[in-house]
């Protein structure tokens, strides 16, 4: 009996050093001696789905309270040249892609998408203080041809009028898609681009990567149906919930809705409402449950892409714009970051 008291005291010093040696990664490091990078994470609907009810001037309160918040950086939701070309390498193993054709643009440029991105990233290392029109139409051509229309959009906003002419690299289709784009509904343009203008900042980051979407072959439809089978129906209090932060946002009280967008208690109804249902999918093909893994992997890739794109600007404000489903995972998995301060949105929206 003696042995076996001893064996369950060690075991229980054993336990209890391993708990008190744990390592919790939540939060700003302590050990962090210089400014912690700023991330706040914006949650929005996606605009297009209201181009009937909203016009991009409807806008102008919440761009006047994210300008306040003066981010260094600006992260969209959006796919970048360069994990489209991946996409379009490996077609058949990406579902659910929603990629730029900048195909009939680089015949304007005469660039390729690697030369082009080459060329973004190279004159940027070296961008003056004040460049010239010459300068500003040249990149923007290079962020077209490598598949980053936005950016190209914020440098097009950067140029007068005047200057929003053929040139430099941008033909004609290059011009008309930036006058259509600068007049477009979509947060990736109607905010982040017109934000970082505003800003003077000279590009905006892309941090969307569905690779973690795989599907078998022939897969496709089956798995769709099932996730919809599990998904709110009509009349479930899911739907009803959302409809009610939809009228406020088509009626006149956009900010309002912005806050509660991005509130706690919108995050625990969406993942309530969503994965928690579709992770218990207990059908032998288990989509619903694929469903979920998958969603969690794609916020790991983007947060990763998100803290690349902070990385250029150390010790910064980053604002990460992002449908609001999004948001609690990537502030979850932000604050495991040795050097990131998550910066609520109620200090900016309710000011």
């Amino acid at each position: 009996m003696k042995s076996i008291f001893g064996t369950l005291a060690i075991t229980m010093i054993l336990v209890s050093c391993g708990n008190n040696n744990s390592l919790n990664f939540s939060g700003v490091d302590p050990a962090l001696t210089v400014p912690p990078t700023q991330i706040m994470v914006l949650g929005t609907v996606h605009l297009s789905n209201y181009r009937d009810d909203l016009t991009v001037d409807d806008l102008e309160p919440l761009l006047d309270r994210l300008e306040a918040y003066a981010p260094d950086v600006i992260t969209i939701e959006n796919s970048s040249g360069k994990t489209c070309n991946r996409v379009r390498t490996y077609p058949r193993e990406h579902v659910r892609y929603t990629c730029f054709d900048g195909a009939p643009f680089r015949e304007e440029s005469g660039l390729s998408i690697s030369e082009a991105s080459f060329q973004a990233g190279k004159a940027l290392l070296n961008w003056p203080d004040a460049p010239t029109t010459a300068q500003r139409r040249s990149l923007a051509a290079a962020f077209i041809a490598s598949e980053e229309p936005e950016s190209a959009l914020v440098q097009w906003l950067r140029l007068d009028n005047k200057e929003r002419v053929p040139g430099d690299g941008l033909g004609p289709k290059s011009v008309e898609l930036l006058n259509t784009r600068s007049q477009a509904l979509n947060e990736s343009n109607s905010i982040a681009a017109r934000l970082a203008a505003r800003l003077g900042l000279e590009r905006v980051f892309y941090a969307d990567d569905r690779g973690s979407y795989l599907r078998a072959d022939g897969e496709r439809e089956a798995y769709g149906a099932r996730v919809l089978e599990l998904w709110p129906g009509e009349g479930d209090p899911c739907l009803i919930h959302f409809n009610s932060f939809k009228a406020k946002l088509t009626g006149g009280d956009l900010l309002g809705a912005y806050r509660e967008f991005n509130s706690k208690d919108y995050q625990r109804r969406q993942m309530d409402c969503d994965w928690k249902r579709t992770m218990n999918d207990a059908e032998p093909e288990q989509y619903g449950r694929k469903y979920t893994m998958g969603w969690q992997a794609r916020n790991l890739r983007m947060v990763s892409l998100i803290m690349t794109a902070a990385l250029t600007e150390p010790g910064g404000r980053v604002l990460s714009i992002v449908g609001a489903s999004h948001k609690p995972y990537f502030e979850a998995y932000l604050n495991q970051m040795h050097d990131i301060e998550i910066i609520e949105t109620d200090t900016v929206l309710n000011e």
